[in-house]
């Protein structure tokens, strides 16, 4: 995967990755010249039209990132960060870190983080991905976290597995006094599951976030008819 340069944006909205700079970038009916892509803010094409030309922040990076397994949406990412507080003081773990979208955002704010991934493939996407964003502050082990964590004195881990129960005891010993472990699960079953057998940790919530986004123009303002519903239960723990 290529190192994203640039992001392009015209005056209708619509958004183009610039990979190389070395070149022209063309678009379907234009062009710019690679001139014009050494700079940032306004710039003109070939045919006279208007492009806000940025280095690529975060956001832009986590919107192009490689998919391989079902990602942590972005609703759910924001709330794991505002609830736990997670800030640059922060030792993180995040098991099962599938396309690596959570792990990432975790990165992008903490002081270190130890991904968990046992699937050679989802392992690879992840390590692309790493590439892609930069990060320098990420440890990417391909490894069963069932057979324990190896991390002490963590203040943060996110758990993304089928059966997170059987990770319990390694968490507590991981996890430094008022730790935070935050469990996502896609149904019910597995959610009271785990809490039965989650003794030693105090559950603080559990939270379903829905997201659905408003049409406002002119004569109208109604809620979009798709909406982002069910994607998982978040589980907020922490370690008294």
């Amino acid at each position: 995967m290529r190192k994203i340069e640039r992001v392009l944006r015209d005056m209708n909205g619509k958004q183009y990755i610039v990979k190389d700079l070395d070149d022209s970038f063309h678009t379907a009916n234009d062009s710019i010249k690679k001139e014009e892509l050494q700079k940032t803010g306004l710039i003109m094409s070939e045919k006279g039209k208007k492009y806000f030309c940025l280095k690529p922040g975060f956001a832009d990076l986590w919107d192009n990132l490689e998919r391989g397994p079902q990602i942590i949406n972005r609703k759910d990412i924001g709330l794991i960060l505002s609830k736990t507080g997670v800030n640059g003081s922060f030792k993180c773990v995040d098991a099962g870190g599938g396309s690596g979208s959570l792990c990432l955002s975790l990165a992008n704010v903490c002081k270190e983080i130890t991904v968990y991934e046992i699937n050679p493939e989802h392992h690879d996407v992840i390590a692309r991905n790493v590439k892609l964003f930069g990060v320098n502050n990420l440890t990417l082990k391909q490894g069963n976290v069932y057979d324990g964590i190896e991390e002490e004195e963590v203040n943060l881990i996110t758990l993304d597995l089928p059966e997170p129960w059987k990770v319990v005891e390694s968490v507590k010993k991981s996890l430094v006094e008022g730790g935070h472990l935050v469990v996502y699960l896609p149904n019910l079953h597995q959610v009271k599951t785990f809490l039965d057998n989650s003794r030693g940790l105090t559950v603080i919530d559990i939270v379903e976030l829905l997201e659905r986004k408003w049409k406002i123009t002119d004569k109208i303002m109604r809620p979009e008819f798709d909406m982002l519903g069910h994607t998982g239960f978040l589980i907020f723990c922490r370690k008294f």
